[in-house]
């Protein structure tokens, strides 16, 4: 089949188009140009800007692939574009997000749980799943909408209470304390890249996933607590760890105002749970193939590899939030 993938050159995409390839689809990849991904020889690269009215629909209409993975679908007119260039699409796969569904407290929500927009981008992913629900019963347009959760591996940093970076795990490394926001019960849910690859290219002309949404996210639910231990059983070192109230976070910022790595997420880290049933995909016959302690590994030989793993010291954020706390300091 020929293949499309909308903005296909960051994080997933990559491993999308491997899979695509070796499974012997023709793969042609549309955006900006500006990613130096590397992709398969076979790949058509197609340099369009989706903000640029007409370019996409314009290149979609001359290039006229026979199915679309679109990854960077985020308001109504984006999926509307495609589906005028395109009318007779054989199926049309969309990345939505478990952003959808709010903030979830201790629930484990599954497709039929209600939304909850709480932002212009969980509102535009509903936006973008209702109207292809609406274009799927009025008029059979073949899509399937994957709510995907929390991807990670190579290709991107790791998560951790400053966002995404990988300092922290030299802090890991070199035994000194890394920070845990909360008590470290809350949930997150994490799919390695390829897995989470795996779960687009598995819908892929399914004819029983059309007219369907699903949750894609890993097989492990973690505890964040269970989370940093697994990072630390990768590095082969025991987790020297702390938790640290979140509402610390909101009510300290200036301790790290002048820093380039900031500490605001570890109080968001505790209201944005991460937990999703996943049980209807799996019944179509996905399964995952990577646990969390391998795809850490493979995560950090890349970023091993790459040199992105930035050295510590003792005088990181995390010693000057310590510092505030004697009683929690190592």
């Amino acid at each position: 089949m020929d293949i499309a993938i909308i903005g296909g050159t960051r994080h997933l995409g990559p491993d999308i188009a491997n899979l695509l390839t070796e499974a012997g689809h023709q793969v042609s990849i549309y955006s900006r140009g500006q990613s130096k991904a590397k992709l398969p020889d076979s790949v058509t690269r197609v340099t369009v800007d989706r903000k640029v009215p007409g370019q996409l629909s314009e290149a979609l209409k001359t290039h006229k692939p026979e199915a679309v993975i679109d990854m960077i679908g985020f308001v109504k007119a984006d999926i509307e574009e495609v589906l005028i260039a395109l009318p007779a699409l054989k199926h049309y796969v969309f990345c939505s997000s478990t952003a959808v569904y709010g903030r979830i407290e201790n629930s484990t929500p599954d497709e039929s749980s209600p939304v909850k927009p709480y932002d212009a981008y969980s509102q535009g992913k509903i936006d973008c799943d209702q109207y292809l629900l609406e274009q799927y019963r009025n008029g059979g347009v073949p899509f399937t909408s994957l709510r995907l959760a929390h991807p990670y591996g190579p290709r991107d940093h790791l998560l951790y209470t400053t966002g995404r970076e990988s300092l922290f795990l030299d802090r890991m490394r070199q035994q000194r304390t890394i920070i845990i926001p909360g008590n470290g019960l809350t949930r997150i849910h994490p799919i390695y890249v390829t897995d989470a690859a795996r779960g687009f290219v598995h819908v892929l002309g399914r004819s029983e996933c059309f007219g369907e949404i699903y949750n894609l996210s890993g097989e492990e639910i973690l505890t964040l607590n269970e989370y940093f231990a697994s990072i630390a059983r990768v590095l082969g070192v025991p987790l020297l760890a702390r938790n640290v109230d979140h509402e610390f976070f909101k009510d300290h910022a200036p301790l790290w105002a002048d820093s380039k790595r900031k500490f605001d997420f570890g109080f968001n880290w505790i209201n944005y749970q991460s937990a999703f049933d996943i049980e209807k995909l799996q019944q179509t016959g996905f399964k995952h193939l990577t646990d969390h302690d391998a795809g850490v590994a493979l995560s950090m030989q890349w970023l091993e590899e790459n040199n992105l793993i930035a050295p510590s010291s003792d005088h990181d954020g995390e010693d000057l939030i310590l510092n505030q706390l004697p009683s929690l300091a190592s």
